[in-house]
């Protein structure tokens, strides 16, 4: 995806000068895609109907950022997987019915195998190195 063609906020990942990680850098990533499979599904376009797209971004934005931990806990050897918690999307909606947040989680599934193939061949490594400093948030600052 091009940087930025979403309205997620770079600054809703990076809050302060030592936030500029690799990690946080995937998470803008997850996010962002996220955002732009919820707004290619067909099945969502009802979802999509019912809420704008900043209202969307910052779902989005949230379940990535709620990921963190997970995906740490995997990077530090805790866990064998990442977990992709449904619980984070209930947690934001509580008053969606099961279908709808089972669709938001499938999509959230389909985003992260989509962006784990392409971080195969980034060289920013942002897994591997995720506690580096990440030049991109200063690259893409407006």
């Amino acid at each position: 995806m091009l940087f930025n063609t979403t309205p997620i906020q770079m600054e809703w990942f990076c809050y302060l000068w030592g936030d500029k990680t690799k990690l946080n850098w995937f998470l803008l990533e997850v996010a962002m895609e996220y955002y732009g499979f919820i707004m290619d599904s067909p099945d969502l376009a009802g979802y999509r109907e019912q809420y704008g797209e900043t209202q969307i971004a910052q779902f989005c934005a949230y379940y990535a950022r709620r990921m963190k931990e997970s995906l740490l806990n995997h990077l530090r050897g805790r866990r064998k997987s990442i977990l992709g918690y449904p619980v984070y999307i209930d947690d934001f909606y509580p008053h969606h019915d099961e279908h709808l947040n089972n669709l938001l989680g499938d999509v959230a599934a389909e985003t992260w195998e989509h962006l784990l193939s392409v971080c195969k061949s980034c060289p920013q490594r942002c897994l591997q190195e995720y506690e580096d400093w990440s030049p991109l948030f200063d690259e893409h600052q407006d």
